[in-house]
């Protein structure tokens, strides 16, 4: 048994980094025609262009792993199909659970080198991909941190806290020096939105520093016009599937201390505890799928299979996360169900035969 262990294992691991490593160069493919058509911009040139792409691999192999791993363990169940060894296997005692054991025992492998893509490559390379890419195209976005947005633009220097849907933003600090860096104003709005090219700010405290005195003043409303527009901020926006679990964990807190909604983020740590299990549930799908009698399906039709598979099941898994947003449903009843159902459908089959 340690020796089939062992050859199950190495098959199924081949198998699911060949196809891997062919869904993310041909993703990645994509990724750098899109990025091309924004070439010239700046100083986002075709070198920048390359780098952002390879920064961005990592997230592309952690998204990409479900897929990958139903082909692989179709292809490679298919394989010993072929050879007629899955025959044997079978014919030798070893029941569908058994070998369904052995095939998680192999998956737990590739659980853990998604897990380290994920976690501890993915973030840290994804934050400097867009952070390479915001800086070529404008310059005026300076950091991004947890509590919000720091931006220059021109003499000013400002720190948007939330950023909201619709071009809103809420407890801005803009910060305007002169020519000689020495701060003049600071200006406080509780709210403001982009309309018609420019900012509208809500409830405004002025605090201007002259020669000799600081006078403060309170605008119910004014029109701030600025270079810094939402599609620059959403350069550097990270989106909530490329954060790490702890950094999810602590937003989702973050957001709740201050009453906004954490809908998207608790979704997105949803969908990162369960993707784990979604791996080692794509993998043993193919066991009750791939008969030991089916001698003469081509791998390559097997492959296929798994590609519409896998495709199928990221599709319900994107519609079950909509709905849960749409209906209000908590994100761990939403964002688990396709892979719980999944796993009884699997756990079912498996019974049958």
């Amino acid at each position: 048994m340690k020796i089939l262990q062992k050859y199950i294992t190495i098959n199924l691991i081949s198998t699911t980094l060949l196809a891997l490593f062919v869904l993310v160069t041909l993703f990645a493919f994509f990724s750098l025609i899109d990025q091309l058509e924004e070439a010239g911009q700046g100083s986002y040139g075709v070198p920048q262009v390359i780098v952002y792409v390879l920064l961005t691999t990592p997230r592309l192999v952690y998204e990409l792993f479900p897929i990958a791993a139903v082909i692989g363990s179709m292809a490679a169940l298919g394989m010993l199909a072929q050879n007629s060894e899955l025959a044997v296997i079978r014919t030798s005692g070893v029941s569908k659970l058994s070998l369904a054991y052995m095939f998680v025992k192999a998956g737990i492998i590739l659980v853990t080198l998604a897990v380290i893509t994920g976690e501890l490559i993915a973030p840290v390379s994804e934050e400097n991909a867009q952070y390479r890419r915001s800086m070529a195209l404008t310059d005026q976005i300076t950091l991004k941190t947890k509590y919000g947005f720091w931006a220059r633009d021109g003499n000013s220097y400002i720190n948007f806290r939330k950023i909201l849907p619709g071009d809103r933003v809420e407890q801005i600090y803009i910060y305007e020096f002169d020519e000689n860096d020495r701060l003049r104003s600071s200006i406080f709005a509780r709210s403001a939105h982009y309309t018609e090219g420019k900012w509208l700010l809500n409830d405004i405290e002025q605090t201007i520093i002259g020669e000799n005195k600081i006078s403060s003043q309170q605008l119910k409303h004014a029109a701030w016009e600025s270079l810094l527009n939402p599609e620059m901020i959403n350069y550097v926006i990270i989106k909530p599937q490329y954060l790490t679990i702890w950094g999810l964990f602590n937003y989702v807190n973050f957001l709740k201390q201050n009453e906004q909604s954490t809908i998207l983020y608790e979704q997105a740590l949803w969908i990162k505890l369960i993707k784990p299990f979604s791996i080692i549930a794509m993998i043993l799908l193919a066991v009750p799928l791939v008969h030991s009698n089916s001698r003469f399906t081509l791998v390559g039709q097997r492959v296929f299979a798994g590609v519409l598979i896998g495709i199928a099941f990221h599709i319900c898994n994107q519609i079950a996360g909509h709905m849960g947003i749409v209906y209000n449903i908590h994100p761990s009843i939403s964002v688990t169900m396709p892979t719980l159902l999944l796993s009884a459908a699997i756990f079912m089959l498996l019974r049958k035969e």
